[in-house]
């Protein structure tokens, strides 16, 4: 979440917004399932919603989504552990969780399944071109994106979307084998806010100057869960991976104009397809591939300075340069894993929701009462800097005007309060921010992970994890050898860093809203939840009542009747690239139903090549070109007097040399729809413009 802009304009405008009262019944979970074998089951769900949804994370910087490049999706592992245990394990590729989400899915799927609110975790990649609007909260409801309040329609879309996977991958499950690892991977991340990374009092001998420590100042750990299945004869065949690498994903810059998963796409696909091809696995392959710590993880782009002026050009070359990297990486971890899988299977889960503001203190750890916006929260992280604010002195993250130089002892510290401490109650509200925290632990075998619903630094999660580690040895049990911390999961509350990073006022520290002590506290929590688990064997703590009251919005597209004919607008036509960091393309437009009936959470657009008879799937290098792929964008252009839809499909890097046609799938009543056949020249040896495409004769 970027920045705390125009607070005034957004607080008149939320003052005539909707309020929704939501209740969610707490599930009563009596029987759980259980056989004498472990079970697994996995399933990919798409969530991408339709055209209008503001995307978050780049705050008002950030467009409303008119179509999707790389498809968001929700992907589920059902484990059960043969015993009575089971979790559901949920990567989505949105910017964070939602408490309110997580809630509502517990409700939805604990009579079937028998899962307990503590077996679920819903984490997130954190990708900065996804819709954000169905927090628990009014504040990053108003903040993360470029729209104001809840949309209940996306909330009921993704809770809808997310059971269904969760039933599906329960009802699929079969036997299994499990396997974890670790693979240590460097030059992907890279450390954004080196100068507060550097004041930690266990990193020596690191000098901030030195251009290459920004690559070892990194949580460099690939995390995997890879999970076997056996098939109809008897064999067993990969099925899923649930992984996790520190980066975030702001690899897409704010100016993009359609939903995307950023670098977590291709790492994501790229096992999947390649596992898919290697073992014939009569199901589709699942690579739930979430985020870790990235507090402080920039993608290790080219690194081309600061941006206070202006917004760095989207690239997806890059993006899919640095994805594919950590795909290959993760390739190499779950093939490794081949020669450890067991059917031996420990499963298990606790769970302590607390409100932190209410239960503030813990061990010797006492956490501000209230949130607190920094100043640097409005300028914006280094290379994804809010242009032209970010170069105000008071505003920019690590300037010692951005920071308090007196009255540091309070539990804020050095954070300088956004508008004054005065006056930042009267535009944002304390109880506006977020306050539930639900610690969670859930142990796969000999791995350990802790969901928070926080973007955590990487020194910040080495300390988490080292204090559940201690836990465990003091207690005996040395079986554990990762354990790993998954940022944004089950809600989102900013960020936490360690007291140290804490002190600089950076980016990261301005938007840590609990004060400095937020790591040791998380830390502390942590430990004590690690601790009454191995004590008492379990631990299932909840809120009393589950009750939400939050400002909603509008931003689905309106419901409109079509009284004209799904037909072609365009015959297909090429455009050139004109930097070096676009791409040539050819694209395709047409009418078909308006927005809100387009269902782009479904396959529309596909490219077809001829090959000696019928049209088939064109398929590039093993990659599917189609609109569930990589270089197939569809966009939504408006609407027609007749309430028809206009979109458009764009074939990036298009291949030369074959017969192609532009395929969009049926809608509604509508048959599919195919363009004129051509074929594609590309401008190399001097073709030009139109030159570049030719129309194949007619059928």
């Amino acid at each position: 979440m970027r920045m705390f802009m125009l607070a005034m304009a957004a607080l008149v405008l939320t003052g005539c917004a909707h309020t929704l009262e939501i209740t969610v019944p707490q599930p009563q979970v009596t029987d759980r399932p259980s056989a004498r074998t472990p079970t697994a089951g996995a399933v990919s769900v798409d969530i991408t919603p339709p055209p209008g949804m503001p995307m978050g994370g780049y705050s008002m910087l950030a467009n409303r989504g008119v179509g999707f490049r790389t498809r968001l999706k929700a992907r589920i592992v059902y484990l059960n552990d043969g015993k009575g245990n089971a979790v559901a394990l949920v990567q989505t590729d949105l910017t964070a969780g939602s408490l309110l989400l997580h809630h509502q899915v517990a409700a939805a799927v604990a009579e079937r399944t028998g899962l307990r609110p503590g077996d679920i975790a819903i984490t997130a990649t954190h990708s900065h071109s996804a819709p954000v609007n169905y927090f628990d909260n009014d504040f990053y409801n108003k903040h993360t994106s470029s729209g104001s309040g809840l949309e209940p329609r996306f909330l009921e879309f993704v809770l809808q979307r997310v059971a269904e996977g969760i039933l599906e991958a329960y009802e699929t499950r079969r036997p299994a084998r499990v396997a974890t690892g670790r693979k240590d991977i460097y030059g992907y991340n890279r450390n954004r806010s080196l100068s507060a990374y550097v004041l930690n009092e266990n990193v020596k001998d690191m000098d901030w100057d030195d251009p290459q420590a920004v690559f070892r100042a990194v949580n460099p750990a690939l995390y995997m869960v890879r999970v076997d299945v056996r098939d109809d004869q008897g064999r067993y065949r990969p099925l899923a991976a649930f992984s996790s690498f520190s980066v975030h994903a702001t690899a897409i810059t704010p100016p993009v104009q359609v939903y995307n998963a950023d670098v977590f796409a291709y790492a994501q696909k790229d096992l999947e397809w390649a596992v898919q091809r290697k073992y014939e696995t009569p199901w589709p392959v699942v690579h739930a591939l979430t985020n870790g710590t990235q507090g402080d993880m920039a993608p290790a782009l080219p690194n081309r300075g600061d941006n206070l002026w202006g917004n760095f050009p989207v690239n997806w070359k890059e993006a899919r340069e640095l994805g594919q990297g950590i795909g290959r990486e993760a390739i190499r971890l779950f093939e490794s894993l081949g020669e450890t899988l067991t059917d031996e299977v420990t499963v298990n889960s606790a769970v302590r929701e607390l409100n932190i503001r209410e239960h503030n203190t813990v061990e010797d750890i006492t956490l501000c009462h209230d949130a607190v916006i920094g100043n640097p929260l409005a300028g914006g992280a280094y290379e994804r800097r809010a242009p032209w604010l970010a170069a105000v002195p008071c505003l920019h993250g690590g300037n010692v005007m951005a920071r308090r130089w007196v009255f540091t002892n309070g539990c804020q510290g050095d954070k300088r309060h956004l508008l004054f401490s005065f006056l930042q109650p009267l535009v944002e509200p304390k109880d506006s921010f977020p306050n539930t925290v639900l610690f969670q632990l859930i142990r796969v075998n000999d791995t350990v992970i802790l969901p928070l619903p926080f973007e955590v630094t990487a020194e910040s999660g080495r300390r988490m994890a080292a204090r559940v580690k201690l836990e465990l040895e003091s207690a005996g049990d040395n079986r554990v050898k990762h354990v790993w911390v998954a940022g944004n999961s089950n809600g989102y509350f900013g960020y936490t860093t360690t007291p140290e990073e804490y002190s600089r006022q950076n980016y990261e520290g301005g938007h840590t809203l609990y004060g400095r002590y937020s790591t040791p506290y998380l830390t502390a929590q942590l430990g004590l939840l690690t601790h009454d688990f191995l004590a008492q064997g379990q631990v299932q703590e909840l809120m009393p009542s589950w009750e939400y009251r939050l400002k909603t919005n509008n931003f689905y597209p309106k419901d409109r009747v079509g009284t004209d004919a799904r037909r072609v607008l365009r015959q297909p036509a090429p455009v050139r690239a004109h930097t070096a960091d676009d791409e040539d393309y050819v694209a395709f437009r047409w009418q078909d139903v308006d927005a809100g009936e387009i269902r782009y959470h479904q396959p529309l657009c596909r490219i077809e090549v001829k090959t000696n008879g019928p049209w088939t799937l064109l398929s590039e290098q093993g990659v599917p070109v189609h609109d569930d792929g990589y270089d197939l964008e569809v966009r939504y252009l408006g609407h027609s007097a007749e309430g028809m839809g206009q979109y458009e499909a764009r074939w990036y890097n298009p291949v030369p040399g074959a017969e192609y046609h532009f395929r969009i799938e049926p809608r509604s009543e509508y048959p599919a729809l195919v363009s004129r056949a051509f074929v594609y020249r590309g401008y190399a040896d001097g073709h030009d413009g139109k030159a570049a495409l030719v129309f194949a004769a007619a059928e």
